[in-house]
Order: structure tokens, then C-alpha cells, then sequence
């Protein structure tokens, strides 16, 4: 038997939030549900995460506390608890919309929000690595599945010790508001680790990943350009260059079809399809070759 189905009103309330309240589901992660929660006083966003996803959110918090002590805008923890085994957040709602809605709705600003976009995640990498974080059970490489050529090779060229790693930064983590980024959200795979792995995840998000609006083909072609372009741009005049990448790109296409393929078919996700993961396959399989790792 299912279980019921989350009341976001008696969650809030578990947690102390009492008076009128109410709430709105708005699209959240894999494995979170999210809702906007308002009081006169103000709105809040109520994460709920998985059974077994203690440990998730309890480094999300001890990530956003470090970026925030850093300068970087992002959600503030109000409470936190448990509801019926699951746990859960009540953070404070961030101003913005997502950046990939303002690339859709305004094609032409690709280049200058992919800019601030890159600006960002280099800020992000400076955040100093709270001690909590510096380890993880599944370590970034890990992601990428029973690889060994391709866990040694990355095992040999990571950088040590490692950056602040977000690790699902793209346009619909990170808010913007009057064309500059206002929060970066969504923490739940924060890491530490070689910055080349954040990026080399981020280029593939913006390659595959649709922006999801209704842009002809042309124009979203030129958004999502614009966008990769600016991005590179801002990271580099912020953070400097950085070389190497092609066992970190290989690594992030793995991560990617080993991530999306159990999802095929699902009616929530249109865009993926046996096209979509062979284009993704040929892209891994381009970078891996050009890293010399066997096919």
C-alpha cells in the first residue's frame, strides 16, 4: 500500500512554524519535494527529503554555512527535523527566478548572464572545505561507476587538497535577479574535490541538458552558446585557466548516462531519449579517446 501523500502544513507546523501558513508544491530535485511555504512575515522554501537522506541534508547545511560565511548567497536554515522517518528543511526563499528561465525569456543575454553564472561558481570554489566535507562515502570519482582506467587516471592528476565542489551547478540552481545571481541552491552533492570535476559536470549539464523553455531550435542553439561562452569567460577572468579537462569531461559523461539512462521513458521527461543518450555516449566516447582511456 502507498504510503500518503506529504501535508506540507503539518510539516511546518512539526517544526514550530504556527499561524496562518500556506503552501504551494513548486519542482524539485530527484529526490526531494519541495513546497513554498508563506506567512504574513515571510516565505520560506520546506525541503523533504528521502528515508536514509539524513546525512544529505545534514552536509547541505554545513555547506550552505560555509558558503554563506564566504560571501555567497544562499538559502539560510530556519529548523530542521524529521517527519515521519524523512528528513527535512525549512530555509529561507530566495529572490530570483532560475537563470535558465531569464536565458529563454532573453535569448540576447546569454553571454552576459553566462558570465555572472561563471563568476559565481569561481567564487564558489574559493569557499574554504568545512572539515565535514572533506570526506564523503561515495567520493566524486566514484560517480562515474566500475571504471579503473578512468578512476586511476583521475586518481593521478586531482589536484590536492580539494576545492568546495556543488556538483549539480546549472541554470536552475543558480537564481538571478536584475541580471546578476542572487542564490545558488540545491547542495545535495556537495563534495570536495578537483575544481575540473564542478566544471567538467556543469559543460556537460549546459551541452545535453534542455534549457526548458520554448525557444525555436535556432535561437536556443544561440542561448545555449552564448551561455557556454559567457560562463567559460567569467570562470576564467575570476578563477584563471584550467587545463587537463579531458578525463574530467570523460568522467562527467559517464556520470551523466549513468544517471539518466535508468530514467528513459519516464513521462516527466520528454527530452530523454536513445537519441539524447547517444549523443551523450558519442560525446564521452570523443573526450575518453582524446584523454587516452580505452573505449
Amino acid at each position: 500500500m502507498p504510503s500518503p501523500a506529504p501535508e506540507p502544513l503539518a510539516i511546518v507546523r512539526s517544526l514550530g512554524l504556527a499561524g496562518g501558513v500556506r503552501a504551494t508544491a513548486v519542482a524539485g530535485g530527484t529526490d526531494t519535494t519541495i513546497w513554498r511555504v508563506e506567512t504574513d512575515r515571510a516565505a520560506y522554501a520546506l525541503r523533504l527529503y528521502r528515508q536514509g537522506q539524513a546525512a544529505v541534508a545534514e552536509r547541505e547545511v554545513v555547506a550552505m554555512s560555509a558558503a554563506a560565511g564566504a560571501g555567497l548567497a544562499v538559502p539560510s536554515v530556519h529548523a530542521s527535523g524529521t517527519w515521519q522517518g524523512r528528513p527535512v528543511l525549512l530555509m529561507s526563499w530566495m529572490p530570483g527566478h532560475p537563470l535558465a528561465d531569464e536565458v529563454g525569456g532573453h535569448p540576447w543575454r546569454g553571454w552576459r548572464l553566462g558570465a555572472e553564472f561563471g563568476n559565481a561558481q569561481a567564487a564558489l570554489h574559493r569557499v574554504p572545505v568545512p572539515a565535514a566535507l572533506r570526506r564523503h562515502p561515495v567520493p566524486w570519482i566514484e560517480w562515474a561507476g566500475p571504471d579503473e582506467a578512468l578512476r586511476a587516471r583521475l586518481q593521478a592528476v586531482s589536484d590536492q587538497p580539494g576545492v568546495l565542489l556543488h556538483l549539480d551547478y546549472h541554470p536552475r540552481n543558480v537564481l538571478v535577479a536584475e541580471g546578476r545571481v542572487s542564490a545558488v541552491i540545491d547542495w545535495a552533492n556537495v563534495r570536495s574535490g578537483d575544481r575540473r570535476a564542478d566544471l567538467a559536470r556543469t559543460a556537460s549539464i549546459l551541452r545535453f541538458a534542455p534549457l526548458g523553455v520554448a525557444l525555436s531550435p535556432p535561437a536556443a542553439r544561440l542561448a545555449r552558446t552564448a551561455l557556454m561562452a559567457g560562463w567559460r569567460r567569467g570562470y576564467r577572468h575570476t578563477a584563471g585557466a584550467t587545463g587537463g579537462m579531458a578525463p574530467f569531461y570523460a568522467w562527467a559523461g559517464s556520470v551523466m548516462l549513468r544517471d539518466l539512462t535508468p530514467r528513459l521513458g519516464r513521462p516527466d521527461l520528454p527530452w530523454l531519449t536513445p537519441a539524447f543518450l547517444v549523443r551523450v555516449q558519442d560525446w564521452t566516447a570523443a573526450w575518453r579517446s582524446r584523454a587516452g582511456l580505452p573505449p
